[in-house]
């Protein structure tokens, strides 16, 4: 098989909250040159009215579990995610370059996924920290505040250390994409799956997805709903619309992101079924026991969260608010913490308080019959 230089995803919006991902193309490619420290934007210190808490532990456990987040189902073991979390990407490339050499098709999957966000390190600008926080002290109460703004001081110096251990990551991008093609030619579902994203022709696209699919492998028949309900979306092809919401449902067994695009798609009726709150709500609050983050914006947002209480919204709000400051949301945690800030003053604004009260007890019974398996599936355990 000739070979064909491999192209990274894009993630589209939908404009109904699906959090569908989109197949589209982009290369197997060295890191680009991070940019000199003299040509970056220029920084500017927090304001002398914030002083921020010193978060580079915590920032740690941020992009612990934003790698395992990345690497999910791949079963990677803990050193190569503690070397990629402390920003040490060269070591953990050489282990796992070792271990894909070594026939480890999963190791290759996983240093697919960590050259292409290396190229997006890379490529990052540092965002205005004045700007940022003069906007974030308008939302976050003074605490939140200066642990947001430490928070951004540890994902700068990380960020910085992570694109020189991009640069020196032993890449064999040959190599890696010929041990991808093989095994997805020798019918392994997860590579098969992986090569999709990278495929320019959506009839080889798909194929590669129904094989992966029809050995019952969860992200084949998540990335094979999703495809179909974008084609649904924008009017381009309605033939498989009616197998978008068992699809769905198969890999919600095991995939929690699957459930919330489950729950939201049986709410709006998106699959030509008629739409169905009410049995969508038991998938979105399963997605939110699995402290799958886009479950708890979907219940603000989506008419399945109609299906809620006041206090059980503001429990399960506050439920997602303790995974953020566990650390169990990743490099998302700021905008995470301006979501829960704001869907909670809504929720609270106006309650009498018995309402607030129950709301309390609520929240404690939540986390305690939740948190583990919460942490557990979202890797902050």
């Amino acid at each position: 098989m000739q070979a064909r230089r491999l192209r990274g995803p894009t993630a589209q919006s939908l404009g109904v909250l699906l959090g569908l991902n989109v197949l589209v193309a982009g290369a197997i490619e060295a890191p680009k040159p991070a940019t000199p420290p003299d040509a970056a934007a220029p920084q500017s210190p927090p304001s002398a009215q914030i002083t921020p808490t010193d978060e580079t532990a915590f920032y740690e456990r941020l992009a612990y579990v934003t790698h395992k987040r990345n690497l999910t189902g791949l079963g990677i073991g803990d050193e190569p995610l503690k070397a990629l979390a402390s920003g040490a990407i060269d070591t953990a490339i050489a282990t796992l370059s070792t271990q894909s050499v070594a026939g480890d098709r999963n190791a290759t999957i996983a240093l697919v996924r960590i050259q292409h966000w290396c190229s997006r390190t890379a490529t990052a600008q540092p965002n205005d920290m004045q700007a940022q926080l003069g906007k974030l002290s308008q939302v976050l109460p003074p605490e939140r505040l200066a642990r947001a703004a430490g928070v951004m001081i540890a994902d700068r110096a990380y960020l910085e250390k992570a694109r020189q251990g991009c640069m020196r990551a032993p890449f064999d991008y040959g190599g890696i994409e010929s041990r991808l093609r093989g095994a997805a030619e020798a019918g392994d579902p997860a590579s098969a799956t992986e090569l999709a994203q990278f495929a320019r022709d959506p009839a080889k696209r798909q194929a590669l997805l129904q094989q992966a699919a029809d050995r019952n492998y969860a992200p084949a028949m998540y990335a094979l709903a999703s495809s179909r309900l974008i084609a649904v979306q924008r009017a381009e092809n309605t033939e498989n619309v009616g197998s978008i919401r068992l699809l769905l449902k198969q890999a919600g067994r095991t995939l929690s992101r699957a459930k919330v695009d489950l729950a939201n798609c049986m709410a709006l009726g998106c699959d030509g079924h008629p739409a169905d709150a009410p049995s969508a709500a038991a998938f979105g609050i399963d997605a939110a026991r699995d402290g799958e983050p886009m479950a708890f914006l979907s219940m603000m947002r989506m008419p399945w969260g109609n299906r809620l209480t006041r206090p059980q919204l503001l429990a399960w709000q506050s439920f997602g608010e303790r995974l953020n400051e566990s650390g169990c949301t990743g490099d998302a945690y700021v905008q995470n913490a301006v979501f829960y800030t704001q869907s909670l003053a809504m929720l609270q604004k106006g309650q009498p308080p018995a309402v607030l009260e129950q709301a309390r007890s609520q929240t404690e019974t939540l986390w305690q019959e939740n948190a583990e398996r919460a942490k557990r599936e979202q890797g902050c355990s």
